[in-house]
């Protein structure tokens, strides 16, 4: 019953809001004409920006309205010259739009321009003599009447000259892109120290028009040129290439550069700041890094392997890199992880560092994914966001096909099961379509569908098809498409070409049908026939979910000499009898041997199948499977297995190895503790050292040395120093906190969360210094983390110390980020909870001694606090956008 009430008053709501939204979308189009038939006359001035009622990033009926009016043009060319104001943080800018009708004649132009001040609109004709024209402005598009009609074969010429006011906008954002502003000025007084001043931009998806007017859809696409105008003591990058630079004279210079090749509008970039630039070359292109100064020394380790990935995957893909350089250029504060903008990636300050920083990080894998886009993005670009698994399925899969080919299968395939373990936590919780067009925002396709399924689903396209075919029908794809925009249909078609195959039911069950199989299995073998009896059932359900999969499964069979035969066998019913023929009784029977399906699929392994697994399958997924399987067995088997993984030549393995070390801790102790000290001093990889280290620490705390704690502590990488410190507390906290006490004033997010802990772990109010000041110096998910253990550290504090941390709880709950609001949050109501236990067991003692003044101040202060809490709490029911932190409020 409450089953059905609940799906009721689902269908309830989802309908109230698609009636309120068809309403909104009615008046907003009556609005919208109504302006643009009343408001049609030469603006000179500032016109009214409606930004405080529309979002910038909100999906609403904008596009449907400029294709209902076919003012659709095709933008040819766009000629940007834009200046700074710094204090203000507007851009001064004139563009110069060389555009086409479509298709049908027009006598208007609409083009996307979020928060602008509009100086002057003016036609331009052969000769660069201006007409002024009539145009009607709501903040978000420009309507310009073109005071004539024109038909598709006419090229006309637009001149703007206009303000952007990036920071005047409402900004939207996703988890994926934070904040969709387009153009970002960073300490732009210089009031903040140690931190550069830089402007730069992020386009994707729609918010190039934030800075610059144009048709902002990944379907349109043009050349350019962008005269940029900053302070002599600044580096400028764009798009293509830096034909000439001018100084001004007045202290300013102006940068030329110039796209020669089409390209869409959110690939539109600009970054300025003072930066040492590391020159690099490809063939006969320059590859240019873009760094801090103080890491100019490390710019190719930041940048790891750059010309050899582009040598990689132009013959990989049997495609030249097209593009006129391929620069590199680190911001900060970024609102994403990387961007793809045609040859001049932006990287967030995360990939930047010292060296010993470098040493736990690698940037292989994120260079790989933003250099693939520039054949599948950049090149061939989505047609729509609906379409976005074109661009990022591509990309992800571009880092597997790096690491296979620089780091071997055990390392691609290592990444490859993170895709999907990725994957399967989201698609748990909600399975859709790779492709879909019912997306409430465009932000939602940037999950992990679009990046880790979509790498694991053209993985399966590439084992279906085969390697040689798989490659040839991506030459044939990128070939066909250049320069264009695609849907799911042409990567299909061109596979069809290419192979000859009829690939609709892969297509449609993997890129148009949501979720995946999960699949059981059992295996008897009959002696008399001489017959293996393989059962498999499929047993996903619920929601959208494809009930039946198509699926060819490799099947490896084991026999008792130790040999492996393979067959395939294609699955396509709910439950499946598979009859094969097998001389003897198989020691163990594995399916999708070389686990390349993506899927769920429980084979039942005993501990005695996974023995057999990892001697006989010598493949990471296989191995790291058994691993899982054999943990806490103490069984002489699985020991054999353990102290193999220990000598792993893939690190991973060894890592998996340590951390379900505890039954070759109660076998074999002592070699255990040799083993481990040998692998924390010299394994090569920081995450075995690391765990090595925490290992010692948990199982070893007697036994844990100075002379390893010195070594762990000295170690370059920062990661191993922090969990030789967290080790060590364990086994001596004094002169752990000794250490942490000298290592304070590192600049490393990693070894001041182990500081953090320790110290909230000890509770002395001594290190509330050290919490608030690594809060306000910290960024991003390291904030989070710390805010996170502040909490645990203000539950052992005074009623005085708590009180005194709440305005800075409060102050948190006012952060851009909504993961640093929640967790500021998580801290009050954790807080608010003690206080009341604390209320209450104040009541029980008032009961008994009702005249105690001390009890009865006490019970003041603390329903003070409380008061405080419950009014902030109120306050942000107000102000907060964030569901899942509304929801928090709501229930607190």
């Amino acid at each position: 019953m409450f089953e059905l009430l609940y799906n009721l008053m689902s269908f309830a709501i989802d309908l109230t809001k698609k009636i309120m939204r068809r309403i909104y979308q009615f008046a907003f189009i009556a609005l919208t004409f109504w302006s643009c038939s009343s408001l049609k006359t030469i603006q000179d001035s500032t016109p009214s920006i409606v930004l405080d009622t529309v979002e910038v990033g909100s999906d609403n009926i904008y596009h449907q309205y400029r294709a209902s009016e076919k003012h659709i043009v095709d933008i040819l060319h766009t000629k940007l010259e834009v200046s700074f104001n710094w204090d203000s943080t507007f851009l001064m800018g004139k563009a110069s739009i060389d555009f086409r009708p479509y298709f049908y004649p027009t006598d208007s132009i609409l083009l996307d321009a979020k928060g602008f001040e509009i100086k002057e609109i003016a036609l331009l004709d052969g000769l660069g003599r201006k007409s002024k024209l009539n145009y009607t402005y709501d903040g978000l598009i420009i309507k310009v009447d073109l005071e004539k009609t024109y038909y598709r074969k006419d090229t006309l010429s637009l001149s703007i000259d206009y303000v952007a006011m990036p920071n005047k906008l409402k900004s939207g954002g996703s988890a994926a892109i934070t904040n969709d502003i387009g153009l970002y000025f960073i300490n732009p007084t210089g009031e903040i120290e140690n931190k550069p001043r830089q402007i730069w931009t992020q386009g994707e998806t729609e918010s190039s028009s934030c800075w610059f007017p144009t048709v902002d859809a990944p379907n349109e696409r043009c050349t350019q040129e962008m005269y940029i105008t900053v302070d002599t003591i600044f580096k400028t990058l764009s798009n293509g290439e830096l034909i000439f630079q001018t100084d001004n004279g007045n202290g300013t210079r102006t940068d030329y550069w110039k796209q020669s090749l089409p390209h869409a509008p959110y690939l539109f970039m600009l970054a300025i700041g003072e930066y040492a630039i590391v020159k690099d070359q490809w063939n006969d292109k320059a590859v240019n890094y873009y760094v801090e100064p103080q890491y100019k020394n490390l710019a190719k380790r930041i940048f790891p392997h750059t010309p050899e990935m582009l040598t990689f995957f132009s013959e990989k893909l049997q495609y030249q890199y097209p593009w006129d350089k391929f620069d590199q250029v680190v911001v900060r504060d970024y609102v994403s992880g990387a961007m793809e903008n045609t040859s001049a990636v932006i990287y967030g300050e995360f990939v930047q560092g010292d060296e010993r920083y470098l040493e736990d990080y690698n940037g292989e894998d994120i260079v790989a994914h933003e250099m693939f886009h520039h054949w599948f993005g950049d090149l061939v670009t989505c047609e729509s966001w609906s379409n976005l698994p074109l661009n990022e399925s591509f990309a992800t899969y571009g880092e597997y096909l790096w690491n296979e080919y620089k780091h071997g299968k055990y390392t691609a395939d290592y990444k490859l099961n993170n895709d999907l373990r990725a994957y399967l936590n989201e698609a748990r919780l909600n399975p859709k379509s790779l492709i879909r067009f019912n997306y409430g925002q465009r932000e939602e396709m940037f999950d992990r569908h679009s990046y880790q399924k979509g790498g694991r689903v053209l993985h399966m396209l590439r084992k279906q098809v085969g390697d040689d075919a798989f490659f040839k029908s991506l030459a044939f794809y990128l070939e066909k498409n250049e320069f264009t925009s695609v849907e799911i249909h042409d990567l299909r078609l061109a596979f069809e070409e290419v192979t000859g195959e009829d690939l609709n039911w892969f297509f449609n069950q993997w890129f148009l049908s949501p979720g995946h199989p999960i699949l059981s299995s059992q295996w008897n073998y009959n002696d008399s026939l001489g017959q293996l009896n393989i059962s498999i059932q499929q047993t996903q359900e619920g929601g959208n979910v494809s009930e039946i999969f198509t699926l060819p499964i490799e099947v490896a069979i084991l026999d008792n000499a130790n040999k492996i035969s393979y067959k395939t066998i294609w699955l396509n019913q709910r439950t499946q009898k598979f009859e094969l023929h097998f001389p003897t009784k198989p020691l163990l029977v594995n399916l999708d041997a070389s686990k390349d399906l993506l899927l769920e699929l429980d084979q039942g392994f005993s501990k005695v199948d996974a023995a057999l697994l990892y001697q006989n399958f010598p493949q990471y997924k296989n191995q790291y499977l058994a691993l899982n399987i054999l943990k806490d067995d103490t069984s002489e088997e699985s020991i054999k297995v353990f102290k193999d993984a220990l000598e792993h030549d893939f690190w991973h393995m060894r890592y998996v190895a340590i951390k379900q070390i505890e039954p070759l801790v109660q076998g074999d102790s002592s070699n255990t503790l040799e083993k481990l000290i040998r692998l924390a001093e010299n394994d090569q990889e920081s995450n075995v050292r690391s765990a090595a280290y925490e290992a010692i620490g948990k199982f070893y705390a007697e036994s844990f040395e100075k002379s390893t704690f010195e070594k762990g502590i000295n170690d370059l990488s920062y990661r191993v120093a922090a969990s030789t410190l967290t080790a060590y507390y364990k086994s001596k906290p004094q002169e752990a906190l000794s250490s942490a006490k000298l290592l304070e004033n590192e600049d490393n997010a990693t070894l001041l969360r182990s500081i953090a802990g320790i110290y909230a772990n000890n509770g002395d109010e001594k290190y509330s210094h050290f919490f608030t000041q690594h809060i306000e110096n910290t960024n991003g998910f390291s904030k989070y983390q710390m805010i996170q253990l502040f909490g645990e550290f203000l539950s052992k504090q005074s009623l005085n110390e708590q009180k005194n941390a709440l305005p800075l709880l409060f102050d948190l709950t006012g952060d851009e980020l909504w993961f640093i609001r929640y967790g500021a949050l998580l801290n009050m109501i954790s807080l608010k909870s003690s206080l009341n236990e604390s209320n209450e067991k104040l009541n029980i003692q008032l009961a008994k001694t009702p005249d105690s003044n001390e009890l009865i101040e006490e019970q003041r202060f603390i329903s003070s606090m409380i008061n405080k809490i419950d009014a902030q709490l109120t306050s942000l029911k107000k102000t907060e956008s964030n569901e899942t932190l509304l929801k928090l409020l709501n229930n607190n």
